[in-house]
């Protein structure tokens, strides 16, 4: 329950950051919408800066993203039913398509490489292929 309701403040909070932010200065935010090996992944760019969320499908819960972009790699941390830790997501050159690599606070030394993956929505089916693996969208 902890963990929801930090998800849910952070969410919160990233939303009312936008918003003010939008009064002083022109809309610069970027959504985009992937779909994972373990659900969708919506994401918001914001200059240099990307936070976001994503459905564990297989656990049925949220987990949240957030980090700093420099050119194609996003360097930041995660937060879901299974802990938290460092995240490094690396885009295509039309942020059309991510690898991503992961480890847990719980084991520091252990890095999932190249273990997760994200492509753009393409439409609005729940499930695509491509490239030999599997998308949710949902």
């Amino acid at each position: 329950m902890k963990l929801k309701v930090r998800l849910f403040c952070f969410i919160c909070l990233f939303h009312v950051a936008v918003s003010f932010g939008q009064d002083k200065k022109e809309n610069t935010v970027i959504s985009k919408n992937y779909c994972t090996e373990i659900g969708r992944f919506d994401l918001l760019f914001d200059g240099d800066e990307i936070a976001g969320a994503y459905y564990l499908m297989p656990k049925n819960a949220l987990g949240g993203i957030w980090g700093r972009l420099e050119g194609k790699v996003m360097t930041g941390r995660w937060l879901d039913a299974d802990g938290e830790g460092d995240i490094i997501l690396t885009f295509n050159e039309d942020f059309s398509f991510f690898t991503a690599d992961y480890r847990g606070d719980d084991e520091p030394e252990k890095w999932y490489r190249d273990s997760w993956h994200g492509s753009l929505r393409p439409n609005n089916d729940k499930t695509f292929e491509s490239n030999g693996k599997s998308y949710r969208c949902e």
